[in-house]
């Protein structure tokens, strides 16, 4: 067996917790519901209010806040606001009238009547009022088993930990980190210098359960955090707002909000950065704000304020894609750092949470792939190209790639990348031909990011690339420029799609070793590897192990749902009416047989092999009824394509996989914790019957008589809802390898 891993978990120590409740004033909620339904015409005060911005506000920039409730015209508004401590009424009632102004004052479509409420609303706005709606109670937030004891158990104790470490300091590898508050449930340590630039360790906390039991526990998720601290280009364009963290205090920063905003004149378009209004008012509750910098200043000279003597100090953190800066510093935490985290942690939570423990491996049948040293360089070669023929079921793949004359080396690259995991495909079952093609001026920049430049560009790539009958693979070498307006990359997707070839970008410096992104030979096997995964290809399993592992002769039907999807005539329209919700689509892949299958109510056929699925979903994404079409189809959810695959699998082995995000839990219900803990089971993880579909179309249903089972996943540690691990140290002093299934109760844990 494996050696154990240990999740970096606690488990609750300590369960009574005084919480205090702010109510809100029944008058002022009769002002806010007039001034939605002056400001949102379709606003009906029977459903809940749009108060996010409200939200936003408090939680980023008052101390141990737990919950903002939601509130419509009969919510039970006693308990509106909670925290740890007394709420602090002034700063509340500054903080709302702040929203106020920039939610329905400042807004360009803002009435002369929605201002005119939103005045009235803010005359109402008194301390002395909200003051006689604060009660408190001493809670205990877990029961003996546990579980949750009230709603407010997960963000509370995650809340108090947080507040509990705030200010704390830890040896760490020969240097003290010593951590601030920086948002709700997140910390982070003071910036290190490294070679000229900034960096820093962050923490974020979070309380999740895990079914049927549904024990409480907190899971701790370091990161390393990069701070931009030079830049390079006069003309700085951002298509994304940088969220910056403004030292408020000793051991507290605060997230202030750097938007791009535009100067449209007759002659031309400037672009500058402005710090959100609210974010910018909520500062000057406790700061003056005449001093501060504008964000054009800091964002073109950071290093002023990125220093630790700095006033104020700024930190903008560093995202990939800022082509106006350099960063060396790498991301993520090692095992090395992560278990050092956990073991300084320990004693500093030791009354308030104990650690999880270890988690053993369980016997499994792993999919590896052939081993190399059984086989010879010729030998897994012949395999991957067995393979590549069961998969595509093509006798043929013709790829081509783009590019320009410079990028001749990387063309070669590729090529001997292809040669080097297929080998020579001559006399083979599938012969794979590559086409060097030049890709003329349809990679340059586009004028604009409007749908008619988009247009333009797909007639240009449908005019100058002839319409091929077999789907054909097209490798474009491009430039990085998705942070730019006039990005060609969805233009040339969408024409290429038209002329019947699957498309794959990767950039041209990717042979520059020093480049800024380092990018090395595995980027360019990474993207080999992706443009052959588009024509259907899944790379194999010893056949050993798919013979021993009953898995892999079954059918494996992911379960998705796509959510905010917009045409491309709309991409850059934020409206409702031309986004749809949500679009479910099922992908069926068979690991013996190599077999991959999508479906999707948008298709005409029943079912499509996966590159025919990629090129009908390019082109229905441009059709004038998409959003109506994906409206309709959605309408369903999962319940009908559940009870088909019931009886699909009355004989055949089928295996469903579904992601447990917050999509997909609205749309099957029967797949929360709450639902899986009240299920009435046959024998181990055999539920007699389960809940499918939504609030609207629910039922029960038992699947025992079928050979289909259900999976429920939780993916990655960027939800937060999985945890982060480290694994043991072995007799060298090195940590070791984790690979394979681990048991916590009635929860498998993979990697």
């Amino acid at each position: 067996m494996n050696s154990p891993i240990y999740p970096m978990t606690f488990i609750p120590k300590k369960r009574n917790f005084k919480l205090y409740y702010l109510a809100f004033p029944k008058p002022w909620k009769e002002l806010l519901i007039q001034l939605q339904v002056s400001a949102y015409k379709k606003y009906d005060p029977e459903y809940y209010m749009k108060l996010f911005g409200l939200k936003a506000c408090l939680n980023g920039w008052l101390d141990e806040v737990v919950n903002v409730g939601n509130m419509k015209a009969n919510s039970d508004d006693s308990r509106w606001f909670v925290s740890l401590n007394e709420p602090d009424v002034h700063k509340i009632c500054k903080i709302m009238k702040i929203w106020v102004t920039a939610e329905y004052e400042l807004n360009d479509k803002a009435t002369s009547e929605t201002k005119a409420i939103a005045e009235k609303f803010k005359s109402e706005i008194d301390p002395d009022v909200l003051r006689y709606g604060i009660t408190s109670e001493e809670v205990c937030l877990f029961n003996e088993d546990g579980t949750a004891a009230v709603d407010y158990a997960f963000d509370a104790f995650a809340l108090y930990v947080a507040n509990s470490l705030n200010g704390k300091t830890i040896p760490f590898f020969g240097q003290k980190l010593t951590f601030s508050n920086c948002g709700l449930k997140k910390l982070v340590s003071q910036p290190i210098e490294y070679k000229g630039q900034y960096y820093s360790y962050g923490l974020e906390f979070s309380v999740q359960t895990t079914p049927p039991q549904r024990e409480c526990m907190l899971l701790v998720f370091p990161s390393v955090k990069r701070f931009v601290s030079n830049a390079w280009k006069k003309k700085i364009y951002l298509k994304e707002n940088i969220n910056a963290l403004v030292k408020m205090s000793e051991n507290k920063y605060r997230v202030m909000k750097m938007k791009q905003r535009k100067n449209i004149d007759e002659e031309k378009t400037e672009y500058f950065r402005d710090w959100n209004y609210a974010d910018k008012r909520c500062y000057g509750i406790y700061h003056s704000i005449d001093a501060f910098p504008a964000a054009d200043e800091v964002l073109k000279s950071p290093e002023i304020y990125v220093g630790k003597n700095a006033v104020p100090q700024i930190l903008l953190p560093y995202k990939f894609g800022m082509d106006f800066t350099n960063m060396n510093i790498g991301t993520g935490v090692s095992v090395k750092e992560k278990c050092e985290f956990y073991h300084q942690l320990t004693p500093l939570l030791k009354d308030i949470a104990e650690p999880m423990g270890e988690v053993q491996s369980v016997r499994a049948i792993h999919y590896k792939k052939p081993d190399k040293k059984q086989f010879e360089v010729a030998d897994i070669q012949k395999m991957r190209r067995e393979r590549l023929k069961v998969c595509t079921g093509r006798d043929k793949i013709t790829l081509e790639i783009y590019g320009h004359d410079s990028d001749e080396p990387l063309k070669n690259a590729i090529m001997e990348d292809i040669c080097q995991y297929f080998g020579d495909t001559d006399g083979s079952d599938v012969k794979i031909e590559i086409e060097k093609r030049s890709i003329g001026s349809l990679g340059d920049m586009m004028n604009g990011k409007s749908y008619e430049d988009h247009l333009l560009r797909i007639k240009r790539v449908q005019e100058s690339v002839e319409k091929s009958a077999e789907i054909k693979g097209a490798v474009v070498i491009l430039k990085n420029t998705s942070e730019e307006k006039g990005d060609p990359k969805a233009a040339l997707r969408a024409g290429f799609a038209d002329t019947n070839r699957l498309t794959q970008f990767i950039v041209p410096d990717v042979l520059d070793e020093k480049a800024k992104d380092k990018p090395s030979k595995s980027r360019i096997h990474g993207a080999v590897l992706d443009i052959f995964r588009q024509f259907g290809y899944t790379e194999f399993a010893d056949n050993r192990n798919t013979v021993k592992n009953p898995a892999c002769a079954a059918d494996v039907i992911g379960v998705y749902a796509y959510q905010t999807l917009r045409p491309l005539w709309a991409a850059e329209s934020k409206s409702p009416v031309l986004t749809a919700k949500f679009l479910p689509a099922y992908v069926t892949f068979n690991a013996r047989s190599g077999q991959v299958k999508a479906e999707c109510g948008l298709f005409d056929e029943r079912e499509l092999s996966y590159p025919e699925a990629l090129i009908a979903f390019s082109k229905l994404s441009r059709k004038d009824d998409f959003v109506d079409k994906c409206n309709q189809v959605a309408r369903g959810g999962f319940v009908t394509k559940l009870l088909g695959l019931r009886d699909l699998y009355k004989e055949s082995d089928g295996l469903v996989l579904v992601s447990c995000n917050g999509l997909t839990r609205n749309l099957w219900h029967g797949i929360s914790d709450t639902s899986i803990s009240g299920y009435n089971m046959k024998k181990p993880f055999v539920p007699e019957k389960i809940k499918i579909g939504n609030s609207i179309s629910e039922r029960t249903e038992a699947f025992t008589d079928s050979h289909l089972r259900i999976i429920r996943l939780r993916e990655g540690v960027s939800t937060l809802e999985v945890p982060d691990y480290y694994t043991e140290i072995n007799a060298k002093g090195d940590f070791t390898r984790a690979s394979g299934v681990y048991r916590h109760k009635d929860v498998f844990l993979g990697n």
